[in-house]
């Protein structure tokens, strides 16, 4: 996916910020927790966490989602997917 060279450029340098946490805990949580408290969000925090654990986009969003500090974009995520779902209903 590409980005234009300002998000491309806080992506690596969060990568590098955040780089000591990830390989001092190995902990995803301790990982988001740090993104969060550095307001690293949304898409930004999900491709710095496919780069530190060297994953696919699955295993980035699964680590974002699954984070006990990511609870809000959880439920704003199982909202939006679940008014998606209504929508199609209706539209089929």
């Amino acid at each position: 996916m590409g980005f234009d060279a300002e998000r491309s450029a806080r992506i690596a340098a969060m990568q590098e910020a955040a780089r000591p946490v990830w390989e001092t805990t190995g902990d995803s949580d301790a990982l988001q927790q740090f993104l969060k408290d550095n307001e690293c969000h949304g898409v930004e925090a999900v491709f710095v966490t496919m780069g530190l654990l060297n994953c696919d986009l699955a295993e980035a969003q699964q680590a974002f989602l699954n984070a006990p500090c990511r609870n809000a974009e959880r439920s704003f995520h199982n909202h939006a997917m679940d008014l998606l779902e209504q929508a199609a209903d209706t539209d089929a």
